[in-house]
């Protein structure tokens, strides 16, 4: 299954925005939750709200590769829901209430899709709210418009990196499972790490202990994999904030409350592993 670039669809709705209506949502539909009876749009709110119960299904069973594929399918489905519609120049010009509406219904979905990847991708996850301008939200059981006409997004800027395509093919391996294709994104995210840690990753690749190998305790479940990105994360965090200065009082309680959860993370994946 081919899946369309997750970032293309959040970077051109949000840059169509932010270029042709000053960065606010413009009128498009009332709050609430979309009719899968829309006269437009009935396809596009069936097949969400389907894919949004699969994917609660799936992360309520803990089947997180399940719950990775079902988010970037539901992006998928926005991709094409952009692509269909024609959005663009033209068709706020020939039809200025539909392109509102296409472009309301664009942003709340990418607004939803920001509650389902989090689990995995969670800087990128931040990032799409950053440019929505928007506080976290929960995942929905249904699409509803949340982020209203009006309300005004963050600055639009391309949600992956280009990384080095030997090591795309290291996170591919790790994260994919049988469908490559559904971890791009995760290997992107990835791509922020520095040289060194990617380095180290990549000799880890070539010659991993055992226990990387899965000969100890076979191959990580997706739910060991989440986790250690979160460990991951976490260590980042702690190392910034032992790395700034001055060392104020609040500073150091920051940065004890982060080696807490740091530490908290690690049990869990040492609970997991037996």
């Amino acid at each position: 299954m081919t899946i369309p670039s997750f970032g293309n669809f959040v970077n051109r709705a949000l840059k169509f925005i932010s270029s042709q209506y000053g960065g606010t949502i413009p009128e498009g539909d009332p709050p609430g939750p979309l009719s899968p009876n829309d006269e437009t749009d009935s396809e596009l709110v069936t097949t969400i709200n389907g894919l949004l119960k699969d994917y609660t299904e799936a992360m309520d069973s803990v089947k997180l590769r399940l719950g990775l594929q079902t988010a970037m399918l539901i992006s998928s489905r926005g991709n094409q829901y952009v692509h269909s519609s024609g959005l663009g120049k033209a068709l706020m010009t020939e039809n200025p209430t539909r392109c509102a509406q296409v472009v309301t219904r664009a942003t709340n979905l990418i607004y939803v899709l920001s509650a389902l990847i989090y689990p995995f991708m969670p800087s990128t996850s931040a990032s799409i709210l950053s440019q929505l301008n928007a506080l976290a939200r929960s995942v929905p059981d249904v699409l509803s418009i949340d982020l209203l006409p009006g309300h005004h997004i963050g600055t639009p800027e391309h949600l992956f990196k280009k990384i080095d395509e030997k090591m795309a093919d290291l996170w591919r391996a790790k994260f994919a499972g049988s469908d490559p294709a559904s971890a791009a994104p995760v290997a992107n995210e990835m791509s922020g790490m520095s040289k060194r840690k990617a380095a180290v990753a990549k000799k880890s690749a070539q010659n991993p202990t055992k226990e990387q190998a899965g000969e100890v305790d076979g191959p990580k479940s997706a739910e060991a994999l989440v986790l250690e990105e979160k460990i991951a994360e976490q260590g980042g965090l702690v190392r910034e904030l032992k790395a700034r200065t001055p060392k104020t009082k609040e500073l150091e309680e920051e940065t004890a409350a982060a080696i807490a959860e740091l530490k908290k993370l690690k049990a869990e994946r040492a609970a997991l592993s037996k």
